[in-house]
């Protein structure tokens, strides 16, 4: 049987112009013909799985593989040229399998291009919300319906940073910052990460405050609350998967330290539409903290 891009799963069926940009091919109609083929769509399928399952939560009963290293040993040295074609020789359907190491080589000069082009493709925007897989269970309905805005606060934080940890996307992002100036083109790739995983959120937002009767204080923009929101997550989710036992999520959404620092900056940040105050958050608590100032 034979398969069509179109019939590739998402994000395999979509078009990586712009995103795959250096695979082999003296013409320029070539090389827009072999980007969305079902060849590179395979080799992407491969890394991919490579990325997923080297950087996906461990079954702590699972075998190690006859090759596999120590399991906390560093970077993506698994992602080699010999692992890739490997990987695609097994691809399921409906992705090609193609054996030993000609088209692989027929397709990228050398490894460092196919894995440039592998990290674009994995970082894009596109890539988040299959990755993300708990949509249903943490956006939108809860922050907006629940009778209580802190409760329904506590339960998507909780359930926010079990998917974050799940990632192997998040966990792939950790390994490029560190080395990021050393790469190019990733910048740009974890930038449209940031993009896929904001925009949404964002969104989100903006209709729980509007729906829970509230507006953001003069000199906060939901960008930079988003921003912020973002950055404890990742913060919290880092300390997570390096300390599991430190208790940052709890064992109830209401323990969990994220949900805590959330409520603060959204305490914060928010204010009543019908009682505002006009003041931004520096000017209140100046105003706070100059009657907090013991007299002399």
């Amino acid at each position: 049987m034979s398969f069509a891009k179109a019939d590739l799963p998402f994000p395999y069926n979509q078009d990586f112009s712009g995103i795959v940009t250096r695979i082999k091919g003296k013409r320029p109609t070539t090389r827009a013909a072999l980007v969305n083929s079902l060849k590179v769509a395979a080799y992407l399928k491969a890394g991919a799985t490579l990325f997923e399952r080297n950087l996906g939560v461990r079954d702590a009963t699972a075998a190690p593989a006859d090759d596999e290293r120590k399991p906390y040993w560093s970077g993506i040295r698994f992602l080699t040229e010999r692992a890739v074609i490997r990987e695609m020789e097994q691809n399921p359907p409906p992705f090609l399998q193609l054996r030993g190491g000609g088209p692989f080589r027929a397709t990228w000069a050398t490894h460092d291009d196919y894995t440039n082009d592998l990290l674009s493709f994995f970082f894009h925007a596109m890539n988040y919300d299959p990755q993300y897989g708990a949509g249903l269970q943490t956006r939108g309905d809860w922050l907006a319906d629940d009778d209580s805005f802190v409760d329904a606060i506590d339960r998507t934080t909780y359930h926010e940073l079990q998917a974050i940890c799940r990632m192997p996307l998040f966990r792939l992002q950790l390994i490029m910052v560190a080395s990021a100036e050393r790469h190019d083109g990733i910048h740009q790739a974890i930038a449209n990460n940031y993009e896929g995983a904001l925009e949404p959120w964002k969104k989100i937002y903006e209709s729980t405050f509007a729906v829970r009767g509230f507006q953001l204080r003069t000199g906060v923009t939901l960008d930079e609350i988003a921003f912020m929101l973002a950055a404890v997550t990742e913060g919290f989710a880092v300390h997570q998967l390096g300390d599991p036992g430190a208790g940052i999520s709890g064992d109830d959404p209401r323990e969990n330290l994220l949900g805590m620092a959330v409520l603060g900056i959204l305490n914060s940040y928010l204010e009543p539409v019908n009682e505002p105050s006009g003041l931004s958050l520096r000017e209140a608590f100046e105003t706070v903290a100059q009657r907090a100032r013991p007299k002399r």
